[in-house]
């Protein structure tokens, strides 16, 4: 396994500074951010890169000479907005990140899937987080059917030429939060779809990151280090989906947080087994998003505390094979067959 950061966290400083503090902190990928609104042209130019094979190169070759490779494209943003032209301007900046990607030989695209609105004419995104009564339900059908899969059946074909994953990311306030979702949205587009796993994400829905992991299995093909920080005080009179302003931490039920600082490493111990055991053994893509820490030592505290954690090397002969017994469990001390 590896350690990665996103590139909105090395902003502040050039690229090729960015570059050398995440290779000077041990980091060996980066997930860069190519269009929405985290996306900057310090990091990916993608007007330039699209249009001169040689710029992509010398691009891509920035990234090889400091031992770092480029995790995924990052694309959040709001391709499901009933805003026209918020909407156009996202499927053109995606349909251009996957040109790059086609280009560069870059396979992952972490991203989400969108909020639309509830019903034709609206103008606001509508996210229904409680269905018991029936026109709530319907207004969730009524996004799947007419906003959700006629969008990505289209837009997955764009992918696919390029030979690009969408790696949807389970958040809350999208359509794909949760595993039952994402599973779903990969059901009706097939292998173009997978997931990319955060954490925190997980733990505001009361969902629990290890069952996630299992149920998604081989779905899963990118993964945010970030931890959530739960306030009980709060998440007791608030409930966990509480819509106090990220930028109010301290009365919220919860805050984002560096690994760590909302879950022992008994639990990051668990996620790291848990992704090799169903396959994963890629990158964990650090993302420093908590209110209260400066964004840096958010990145610094985590490097220091998931790199004992991470399994770093592959896994090789197994200790039965070392010892040169030829099967696990193997009791047996008979002669030999000739």
């Amino acid at each position: 396994m590896k350690l990665g950061v996103i590139s909105p966290n090395l902003m502040g400083v050039g690229f090729e500074e960015g570059l050398q503090y995440a290779q000077n902190l041990g980091l060996q990928a980066i997930e860069v951010a190519a269009c929405g609104p985290a996306a900057s042209d310090i990091y990916c130019d993608r007007e330039r890169l699209v249009a001169d094979k040689g710029e992509v190169r010398r691009w891509l070759e920035a990234f090889e000479r400091r031992g770092l490779e480029i995790s995924a494209l990052l694309a959040h943003g709001a391709p499901l907005s009933p805003n026209k032209r918020v909407a156009d301007e996202y499927t053109r900046q995606f349909c251009q990140a996957c040109d790059l990607m086609g280009m560069a030989g870059l396979t992952r695209m972490t991203i989400l899937a969108g909020l639309p609105e509830g019903a034709e004419g609206d103008t606001a995104p509508n996210w229904v987080a409680f269905a018991e009564w029936a026109d709530l339900r319907d207004i969730v059908k009524w996004q799947w059917e007419k906003r959700v899969l006629p969008y990505w059946r289209e837009q997955s074909k764009v992918a696919a030429d390029n030979g690009v994953t969408l790696c949807f990311e389970m958040h809350g306030g999208d359509m794909v939060h949760n595993p039952i979702t994402a599973k779903r949205l990969h059901d009706e587009l097939g292998d173009v779809a997978a997931c990319n796993l955060d954490t925190s994400h997980m733990w505001y829905q009361g969902i629990d990151p290890i069952e996630a992991i299992r149920f998604l299995g081989p779905l899963v093909r990118h993964v945010h280090a970030k931890d959530t920080f739960i306030h009980d005080h709060h998440a007791r009179v608030r409930g966990l989906f509480d819509t106090t302003s990220t930028e109010d931490p301290a009365n919220r039920s919860w805050t984002y947080a560096p690994p760590g600082w909302g879950h022992d490493a008994l639990f990051w111990r668990e996620f790291v087994a848990t992704l090799r055991l169903v396959g994963y053994d890629d990158v964990l893509s650090i993302e420093s998003e908590s209110e209260y820490f400066d964004v840096r030592e958010g990145v610094e505290k985590a490097v220091g505390f998931l790199k004992p954690i991470i399994l770093e090397r592959a896994v090789g002969p197994r200790w039965w094979e070392e010892a040169g017994i030829k099967r696990a469990g193997e009791l047996s001390m008979g002669d030999e067959e000739s």
